[in-house]
């Protein structure tokens, strides 16, 4: 299967939540990051196995992102710190809720989803770290009722691309560890742990020219992700932010990374060919996520004014910690929360 061949199929561009109920007693590590990702593959691999083979090849940008796996409220926030920060296993019952974000830029990564979920119906799960996780619910579509910027949405690189004038202001939320890539050097792999914003729009920038249709490539604009970078390092600034660093463990690779908000100023002329794609690339954010390692749980991050209320219907965010709030159309409320104030 060539690369191009993934590129080549474009439908909608999804982010979901899937609810995620353990079958049988088990365990499950806090931040299991590559073991979610096995187990996505596995699942992919199960309804298309070329798709799955091209996936696991190293070395590229996925179609896809993950999130961390959230849930754990047996634990105090000291007690999953603890489990968190030393990989600690924790032990996880039959009527426990967990979440994880799923995030697709292929349309034949999307049909394999949906195949699954048709195929397997009621019996769709996960298998992570041993433990099978029922896939108990799914939901891709936001809560119309709530105010705010959700973390669901379908939309299209069409609906994206459409121009229209660089906003003043770009407020960005990074909800899991993030970091920059900066090649290997003779000591290890290079990583920048702030969000300068010319590394954000090229993160976003190479993700939008590798997913996107040929007609729409920022090539096509007669631009490239790196004059995109040099233009937001001359004409954009950092006005505000709330970040700090955060070690992710694992036991595959740990990492260090960033996480907060941050609000970069657009100071440059807004009727730039380069700031004309701001927007676009802003919005992009939700679905390709930003940096190294996002289809690990690095890398969640979204525009919060990136979206109109009509283009996104918005769920509920706390003012105090990054949330993600799950609202179910029928008896109860599960809120879900990237926490930020862990290690």
């Amino acid at each position: 299967m060539s690369s191009a061949s993934i590129g080549d199929e474009h439908g909608p561009l999804v982010s979901m939540l899937l609810r995620l109920e353990p079958a049988e007693p088990g365990w499950l590590t806090p931040s299991c990051g590559p073991q979610l990702q096995a187990a996505f593959l596995q699942l992919v691999r199960q309804v298309d196995p070329e798709l799955s083979a091209w996936l696991h090849q190293p070395n590229q940008r996925r179609p896809y992102t993950l999130s961390l796996l959230w849930g754990f409220r047996q634990l105090s926030v000291k007690e999953l710190q603890i489990a968190t920060s030393h990989l600690q296993p924790v032990p996880v019952r039959p009527g426990e809720r967990y979440w994880l974000r799923l995030t697709l830029l292929d349309e034949r990564l999307v049909q394999a989803i949906l195949r699954a979920c048709l195929q397997q119906a009621r019996q769709l799960s996960l298998t992570v770290e041993q433990t099978p996780l029922l896939v108990t619910r799914m939901l891709a579509a936001p809560d119309p009722t709530h105010e705010g910027p959700s973390w669901v949405a379908v939309t299209s690189f069409e609906e994206l691309a459409r121009e229209q004038e660089a906003q003043e202001h770009y407020a960005f939320e990074f909800a899991s560890p993030t970091a920059f890539s900066r090649g290997q050097r003779s000591w290890g792999k290079l990583l920048t742990l702030f969000p300068e914003p010319a590394a954000v729009f090229e993160s976003l920038a190479r993700s939008w020219d590798l997913f996107t249709p040929a007609r729409l490539r920022l090539v096509a604009a007669g631009l490239t992700p790196q004059e995109i970078a040099d233009w937001c390092a001359d004409h954009l600034i950092v006005s505000q932010y709330e970040l700090r660093t955060q070690y992710l463990p694992s036991s595959r690779f740990g990492q260090t990374g960033f996480l907060g908000r941050i609000t970069y100023e657009v100071k440059g002329p807004r009727g730039a060919a380069q700031a004309r794609w701001l927007t676009s690339l802003a919005r992009l954010a939700l679905f390709s996520g930003v940096g190294y390692k996002t289809a690990m749980g690095m890398g969640q991050a979204r525009c919060l004014n990136g979206f109109s209320s009509a283009e996104l219907p918005p769920a509920s965010d706390s003012a105090a910690s990054a949330t993600l709030v799950a609202h179910e159309q029928a008896e109860e409320k599960d809120a879900v929360a990237y926490h930020p104030d862990l290690p």
